[in-house]
């Protein structure tokens, strides 16, 4: 299965744990410690800092031009999902069954090295990142769908 960008909620809640699908489009790389931040700024000013409606997210930041995943919480995937995030890239399949079906959201894990044509949209003055990620034909496995149900 081919999935374009922006891929709605829609198609997002139809993809079954197993799937593979081919993405192109925008994957947007946040530091974990960022995603607070993020609507913690939108509570308090009113405006969003940078809008994650309807993106697909992995945590992490690049190192040497390689993502260095970070671990992904339930508070911080209930966060992402506040924010409209659709989906989100990790590494290790971690069961995060509450969060995925309160939201009816997915869970991809990268079938490749995770890698493409780089933008850095947000910098804090202490070095921590939002960048987004231009990827064509990148292959992810649904680990938990919408309804929550895993593949191996």
């Amino acid at each position: 299965m081919v999935l374009n960008y922006p891929v709605s909620l829609g198609v997002i809640r139809k993809l079954k744990a197993g799937d593979v699908v081919h993405y192109n489009g925008k994957i947007v790389i946040v530091e974990k410690s960022l995603i607070d931040t993020i609507l913690n700024y939108e509570k308090s000013e009113g405006i969003k800092l940078y809008d994650l409606t309807g993106e697909i997210v992995a945590f992490g930041f690049f190192e040497k031009n390689k993502l260095v995943y970070q671990g992904v919480d339930p508070d911080s995937l209930t966060t992402a999902f506040v924010l409209g995030v659709v989906g989100v890239v990790v590494e290790k399949n971690v069961p995060f069954e509450d969060a995925i079906v309160r939201f009816a959201r997915v869970v991809f894990r990268p079938e490749e090295e995770l890698k493409g044509k780089r933008n850095l949209v947000f910098k804090t003055p202490d070095g921590r990142k939002i960048e987004e990620l231009e990827v064509t034909n990148f292959v992810l496995r649904v680990l938990q769908d919408a309804s929550g149900k895993s593949s191996p």
